[in-house]
């Protein structure tokens, strides 16, 4: 990451070799849009479908595996620091809750029904887009933006 709280970028690309085995010190929201790709986290293996949302904690060590280059490889990444998002919840609402891996029935993959994808999807668009502003206030409404998606991810993950 190079900035202190959060990060989102778009990608899509057309050729592209497996991705290295790596972790990093951020949680990780991952939504894939198109391609053919299996990714991997900690030994488990996913095979993804467009509207996929994958939730990675620090350290856990991933890979995205393209299988074909027939097809761009899209996807929308969000990175956020693990301070930065423990202090945007509160005490009875915990953002990070999605990522923990000790909740029973914890899973990285998020397979939603097509309208809770799509408005998931929306609502990353609205922050890469708030994100990306310079404009009066959307600094604010970006970190809006990112406490609505996280609630909503986490209610997801919750009634999963």
């Amino acid at each position: 990451m190079l900035t202190n709280n959060y990060e989102i970028y778009r990608y899509r690309d057309s050729y592209l070799n497996n991705v290295a085995l790596h972790h990093h010190d951020f949680y990780e929201v991952y939504l894939f849009l198109n391609g053919n790709v299996n990714y991997t986290i900690e030994s488990r293996n996913y095979h993804l479908l467009p509207g996929d949302i994958l939730l990675i904690s620090p350290l856990e060590l991933h890979q995205a595996r393209v299988d074909s280059n027939d097809e761009p490889y899209e996807r929308i990444v969000l990175w956020v620091d693990r301070g930065y998002l423990e202090s945007l919840s509160s005490p009875h609402t915990s953002l990070t809750r999605c990522f923990d891996t000790t909740v029973p029935g914890h899973t990285n993959l998020l397979r939603l029904p097509g309208p809770r994808s799509a408005e998931m999807r929306r609502e990353l668009d609205k922050l890469r887009s708030l994100h990306m502003q310079e404009s009066y206030g959307s600094d604010l409404l970006a970190v809006c933006s990112l406490v609505e998606l996280m609630v909503a991810i986490n209610q997801s993950a919750a009634d999963r």
